[in-house]
């Protein structure tokens, strides 16, 4: 028997000997409602196990997840746990449902089966996120790519989406690939028409770093974005949370727009997005913003820095000063590895996050926790 179990026995005990219930209450710290429940248990039941707790759990379950969708969610997990650059958590297994043309279960469902099935650290998730997270950046915009999805007829596309932190305002550009060619354009439209971030916050997509054949050789996109002061911010690999905003802008984008509507032409999706982009900014309400607007959010705004020049892309950007920001988590081994280059780390930084930062013109990495430095590394950048 449990203590509880001892306490509720006692009490009747007590009661039947005569003992009011309000000098039972204080002797065992509990109210005279919960000795009035007891006694009542045991003058009503037929056998002797009235004391014993049992399950408040519902005898029966509604909408259990069926076996078939769980041995999907299961099989689509280990496949991508193959692939060590993959990502493999609640949100790629969504997405690759979506890839494959099924009707996915929520992000909810999916972490309950993978839990259940054992296939989550729930131990090492806690740890990642209760650990202190350099999050201290303002004027960031965050980016992201949803895709490939499809057109009636099955022509391939992706959504290249970007949000601001700040005021939410947001759009999405319908594109037929996602080679830092077809995204630079769109990136560039929105700091012509909205306005130009301090930060510009990513994943670590191999099209927005630049190519893994010469992994210090900026990327256009970064290129285009530190010429014009912005510095890119890469969020640890597989914590897609990270970038949390846009991913829930994402979710918007497919909920609202996508899958709402039927698509014939790339042309007619263009307009359609740029529809659902006036509507959103103007009248979606953020809590996190008093529910007000992005719209209104940025009428009261003194940031209205855009790009303001004609960018001609066909000669290579050359840079000459600039700096690429790597946020990453550092694990028993010590080690941090940067485009493609390893480092190792004091023992102290493990099982923490470090923010690398890559100064451009000074050709150097320093690595810094709650901004002190603790190491610097010759980084050899090439500029032209």
């Amino acid at each position: 028997m449990d203590n509880e179990e001892i306490l509720r026995q006692e009490a009747v005990r007590l009661f039947t000997k005569g003992i009011s219930a309000k000098k039972i209450s204080e002797q065992l710290s509990r109210t005279r409602q919960w000795v009035y429940k007891w006694v009542d248990k045991f003058q009503k039941s037929q056998n002797k196990e009235w004391s014993k707790t049992r399950s408040n759990a519902p005898r029966t379950i509604l909408n259990k997840t069926s076996i078939s969708l769980e041995n999907t969610v299961i099989e689509i997990r280990k496949r991508l746990s193959k692939n060590p650059y993959a990502q493999k958590g609640a949100i790629s297994i969504l997405y690759e449902f979506e890839r494959l043309g099924i009707t996915p279960p929520s992000l909810s469902t999916i972490n309950r089966i993978l839990k259940r099935q054992h296939l989550i650290d729930e131990s090492y998730v806690k740890q990642i996120k209760e650990k202190e997270y350099p999050d201290y950046y303002f004027g960031v915009q965050q980016m992201d790519l949803i895709g490939p999805k499809y057109l009636k007829g099955g022509f391939k596309f992706y959504f290249y989406c970007i949000i601001d932190t700040e005021s939410h305002y947001a759009w999405i550009y319908p594109i037929t690939n996602k080679s830092a060619e077809c995204i630079t354009p769109c990136l560039i439209d929105f700091w012509t028409n909205y306005r130009l971030p301090d930060f510009l916050q990513m994943d670590n997509e191999l099209s927005f770093r630049g190519s893994n054949r010469y992994p210090r050789g900026l990327g256009l996109i970064l290129r285009i974005a530190i010429s014009n002061g912005v510095a890119p911010i890469f969020i640890p690999p597989a914590e897609p949370w990270r970038n949390g905003i846009v991913e829930k802008f994402n979710g918007n984008v497919l909920k609202y727009f996508y899958n709402t509507q039927t698509f014939y032409t790339f042309e007619e999706l263009k307009e359609k997005s740029k529809q659902f982009c006036v509507f959103h900014n103007e009248n979606h309400r953020y809590s996190s913003q008093s529910n007000r607007t992005p719209n209104q959010m940025v009428k009261q705004s003194l940031n209205d820095i855009k790009l303001k020049k004609d960018i001609d892309l066909s000669p290579k950007i050359i840079i000459e000063e600039g700096k690429l920001i790597f946020i990453r988590f550092v694990r028993s081994d010590q080690k941090l590895s940067i485009l493609n280059t390893t480092f190792i780390l004091k023992k102290e930084l493990i099982y923490s996050y470090v923010v690398a930062q890559i100064i451009i013109e000074k050709h150097i990495l320093i690595v810094l926790q709650n901004n002190t430095v603790h190491h610097i590394y010759p980084f050899i950048m090439p500029l032209s």
